[in-house]
């Protein structure tokens, strides 16, 4: 008599992330499309002013202005969809202890003179001393860089404000900002990839709509969750808690 083995594979997760990276890949198309044509046009249009001598140079100027516009676009885009790739293939997984003051220390150094192109002030409000977190720092500083950025880009006046608060266990991170806000429709949104709030103020930013999807990507990676309170022209402010390292245990000789 023959015996026969069968294997039963359950692939429905399987297909639906296939199925959720061809519709990812759509859409990144998509979305790449319109910058892309719109640079190809302002270039060739600008290789056309130039060889005409009765073109003020006030028209080519603003092509230029155009096309430089829609590259930096592609390249936030770009660099967007490489943090998500990483993320994605767990190449920052890799945990150490992080000095929460040091790197804190460091943002502030960093953003200060971005904010300031802005007229902006960049403030950090960190009480005592906050000791250490044991986690990724690729993941970390990337999402604090993602909602600092956030943050100058929608604050046209004012201020951002990174605070860290702890307790005994755990330690917040806030990110606050005096910019144009969210509205409550539009909070349960912003995480969605893509998704750009319908505020006309909103639009006039050159933003990717991948921001907020990476952030709470990189959140997800350090077992945190990101929290918004928000309301339309009085601010935002993004919150995300990790535990405080144990300090370690020193043998009683």
């Amino acid at each position: 008599s023959s015996s026969r083995l069968f294997i039963l594979r359950d692939i429905t997760k399987i297909k639906s992330l296939e199925e959720e990276r061809d519709e990812f890949i759509s859409v990144v198309s998509h979305e790449l499309r319109t910058p892309i044509t719109i640079a190809e046009g302002a270039i060739s249009n600008v290789q056309l002013l130039a060889k005409r001598e009765d073109v003020a140079q006030v028209k080519i100027d603003e092509a230029l202005e155009e096309a430089h516009k829609q590259v930096v676009f592609l390249a936030r885009m770009v660099n967007d969809l490489g943090t998500l790739s990483r993320a994605e293939r767990g190449i920052g997984d890799s945990k150490e202890s992080i000095d929460i003051t040091e790197l804190v220390a460091q943002l502030q150094s960093e953003y200060t003179p971005q904010a300031a192109e802005k007229g902006l002030a960049f403030n950090v409000d960190i009480a005592g001393k906050a000791g250490n977190v044991y986690t990724s720092r690729l993941y970390l500083e990337e999402l604090l860089q993602n909602l600092i950025t956030n943050a100058i880009k929608y604050t046209p006046e004012g201020s951002v404000t990174v605070s860290v608060n702890r307790d005994c266990c755990n330690v917040c991170f806030d990110v606050r900002d005096t910019g144009i806000g969210i509205g409550k429709s539009d909070q349960k949104k912003i995480f969605d990839r893509f998704y750009r709030a319908e505020d006309y103020r909103t639009r006039q930013t050159n933003g990717t709509g991948l921001g907020l999807y990476v952030s709470a990507k990189l959140a997800r990676k350090l077992g945190c969750k990101i929290s918004v309170q928000s309301r339309i022209n009085h601010g935002s402010t993004f919150s995300f808690m990790l535990p405080i390292e144990d300090p370690p245990q020193t043998s009683v000789q």
